[in-house]
């Protein structure tokens, strides 16, 4: 029974040139990256390499798995033939295995489907060079070894261009060719053999139908895309069949005008329609450009664009993802002889969000982009750009950036990893046996992932087994205007939260600090700004010897208000709690240190210094007795350890500072002289002394300081007052005789 149905490329895969044996993968292509993208620039470009063999190859297709991408396509053979070719790639864009298949004749590989022990690849092959092409399923394990293979076909030649899995059933779809092409669906058992097999075609006569892609909707029915290529005055248009999952046609529809219009890829939207890319001639301003149809669950078109150049442009893939399109395929800026790889990105409506062409100088091409993990894509195609040959080519676009992280010489302490476009500059693992692919996702989610601080960013580091628990340095960079430097930290998040780690400014430059921080070598980090919690001493300068001195650190404050660490280092010994009581047997300066920790693991350290002061001692030297009016010397010999003293001297009728004075009294009787030494801390020695004061002379010192009066003109025998009156009297006299 024929049906109507959809397909890929057809004249261009047909036409594709022979290719060579697989030998070793050449090493990834050395690319610029342009800074990180808004969401209306380009993403950034990762990585760019080239797969295959010493001769031609091309790759058609790819999926996503764990650790990496398998891609699938053909290279040529020894025999001048070409062979299937499937490559495993690394998320660093290395090479791990690579397999070719087939016998003498051509085989072509165009499309791959992961299964729950391994991938199912679909193409066409023949068993000679003089053979026509059969429908080729095979199923290959993990690592690329065969577990079976099947052809399927008629007479004439035929091929599968397209699997499509809904639960466990899986169809390829293609085209068999009679005296015309004949759109083609089968499905198969889960051996490789056939379930059933249906052909659809259009009434159109003399009509070549092709399906180039299966999709399966939401409701399980399959959406065939294709192209009706005609001998008559309209070359060929696109064709879209919906059928069941027996293969009953639903309904069919074509789309185009009078000129050569194709679809080669479909993708489902959120509101049940479809997205069908591909090329058009009958509308837009070149020869072909690159095309983009809406329909609804029903086939009715919505909407269409078109996009590129005045000279030839088309896409290939087209893949939905949650805000819009991407659109892959060439962009033929160098005329019909060299195309370049080509992106679009489009929002939901199909208004071009960015653009952005990929390659040298001769002809590259994507046809579909997949999925990158942890976001971006990776474009899969062909290149002559990078060496003499067609390789099979692939460009990582946006998504985390990645590094290979190689085996270090085994007398080398370590692997430094180096990353470019990232804000993660190097991962140095201690291990330097580690292997395998480091990468550096961007979390766009910080108030979710609620580090620390005010964060200024938050990435995720992936790696091998090797690397996850081992200890690395990381060196991450940050634009020094997004925080005060010296608050910048590196904080790792743990089962249990967040913990800050020891960070270093190694470099500061061009309006970037560079960061190091000791980590494990893979995880979640933040580069976050905290302030350090603030130390405080809070105690008395000085504590006599054999007394207790409390120290208090309630003056410590951190930027969340908890504090939940004190620690205390005096004179050797070591003291926990917000409060520490201390005493000493001995005098001199103590070093107090604390040191507090906040809720962030952030620590600061305050010190000062405590006095152990002793107590002066004090002898006094003084006479025993005075006469009145004479000038005594009064002398302290004071002791001390620790500190300046002051020697204070109270004689009753006034008070006199010094070690050593002289006084007078002004009356006679017993003075009691008191002495008080205080040093600069504040601690006293006080001594008293009994001073007789006599109102004349009365033993060797009072003669001593009488025989001083009478050198100054003094009568003898006489005080100061009894001369006087002796001298008024002698006036008065003397005034009476006259």
């Amino acid at each position: 029974m024929n049906r109507a149905m959809l397909c890929v490329i057809a004249v261009a895969v047909l036409a594709a040139p022979a290719v060579g044996t697989v030998g070793a993968a050449p090493t990834p292509t050395a690319s610029a990256s342009p800074p990180a993208a808004d969401a209306d620039e380009p993403l950034p470009e990762r990585w760019n390499t080239s797969v295959g063999g010493d001769g031609d190859d091309k790759l058609t297709t790819g999926i996503r798995t764990d650790g990496g991408y398998l891609v699938v396509g053909w290279t040529a053979g020894d025999d001048g033939t070409d062979d299937g070719y499937v490559a495993m790639v690394d998320e660093a864009g290395r090479t791990t295995w690579e397999r070719s298949y087939g016998g003498p004749g051509t085989d072509r590989l165009f499309d791959v489907k992961a299964v729950e022990d391994g991938y199912l690849l679909a193409g066409y092959s023949s068993p000679d060079a003089d053979s026509a092409w059969d429908g080729w399923v095979l199923k290959v394990d993990d690592d690329g070894e065969v577990v079976w293979e099947e052809t399927h076909g008629g007479d004439g030649p035929s091929g599968f261009w397209s699997l499509a899995k809904s639960g466990d059933t899986v169809y390829a779809g293609g085209w068999q060719k009679g005296s015309t092409a004949e759109a083609w669906l089968v499905e198969l058992e889960s051996d490789g053999t056939q379930a059933w097999s249906q052909t659809y075609d259009t009434l159109k006569s003399n009509a070549d139908e092709y399906v180039n892609s299966i999709f399966v909707a939401d409701d399980g029915d399959l959406l065939l895309t294709g192209t009706v290529e005609s001998s008559t005055y309209d070359p060929s248009d696109a064709w879209v069949l919906n059928v069941d999952a027996e293969g009953e046609v639903n309904w069919d529809a074509e789309y185009g005008g009078a000129d050569a219009d194709r679809i080669h890829d479909a993708a489902a939207t959120e509101d049940g329609g479809f997205l069908l890319a591909g090329r058009t001639a009958s509308q837009g301003d070149g020869a072909e450009d690159g095309w983009l149809v809406k329909i609804d669950g029903g086939g009715d078109k919505q909407w269409e664009r078109t996009y590129g150049t005045e000279k030839d442009d088309a896409f290939y893939g087209v893949l939905a993802d949650d805000d819009g399109v991407v659109l892959s395929g060439a962009k033929h800026k160098l005329g019909q002889t060299g195309a370049d790889g080509w992106l679009v990105k489009a929002d939901s409506e199909g208004q071009t969000q960015w653009e952005r062409t990929y390659g040298n100088q001769y002809w590259d091409k994507f046809w579909p982009a997949i999925d990158g993990h942890g976001g971006g894509y990776v474009g899969v195609g062909d290149t002559t750009s990078y060496s003499e040959n067609q390789d099979g080519w692939l460009v990582r676009i946006g998504g985390p950036a990645s590094a290979a992280i190689r085996d270090a010489d085994a007398d080398r302490p370590g692997t430094t990893v180096a990353l470019e476009d990232s804000p993660v500059r190097s991962v140095t693992l201690a291990d330097a046996n580690a292997s395998g692919v480091l990468t550096v996702s961007e979390r766009a989610n910080l108030s979710a992932l609620a580090p620390p601080g005010d964060p200024v960013y938050a990435v995720t580091l992936t790696g091998p087994a090797a690397a996850a628990n081992a200890s690395a340095t990381v060196e991450l960079s940050v634009p020094t205007d997004a925080a005060a430097v010296e608050d910048l930290r590196v904080a790792q998040r743990a089962a249990d939260g967040w913990a800050i780690l020891d960070t270093e400014v190694v470099a500061e430059s061009n309006a970037t600090a560079r960061l190091s921080a000791a980590a494990e070598g893979t995880g979640t980090l933040a580069v976050t700004a905290v302030d350090a919690p603030t130390a405080s001493i809070d105690a008395a300068e000085s504590v006599l010897v054999g007394e207790s001195v409390e120290l208090s650190a309630a003056d410590s404050a951190a930027e969340d208000g908890r504090l939940t660490g004190y620690r205390w280092e005096i004179d050797g010994e070591r003291y926990d709690g917000e409060t520490a009581t201390v005493s000493f047997d001995d005098p001199g300066e103590r070093e107090v240190a604390l040191t507090v920790t906040d809720s962030a693991a952030l620590n600061d350290t305050a010190t000062a210094t405590l006095v152990v002061n002793d107590r002066p001692g004090v002898t006094v030297d003084a006479p025993d007795s005075v006469t009145v009016g004479s000038a005594a010397t009064f002398s302290a010999d004071v002791t001390d350890s620790v500190g300046e003293t002051t020697v204070t001297w109270r004689f009753g009728d006034a008070e006199v500072t010094g070690e050593s004075v002289e006084h007078s009294f002004g009356t006679s009787g017993t003075a009691t002289v008191e002495v008080v030494v205080e040093d600069e801390y504040g601690a006293t020695a006080t001594e008293s002394v009994t001073v007789t004061v006599d109102s004349q002379a009365g033993d060797s010192e009072t003669t001593r300081t009488t025989e001083a009066g009478g050198a100054d003109g003094g009568v003898p025998g006489f005080g100061v007052a009894a001369a006087l009156v002796a001298l008024a009297a002698a006036v008065l006299s003397a005034r009476r005789v006259r």
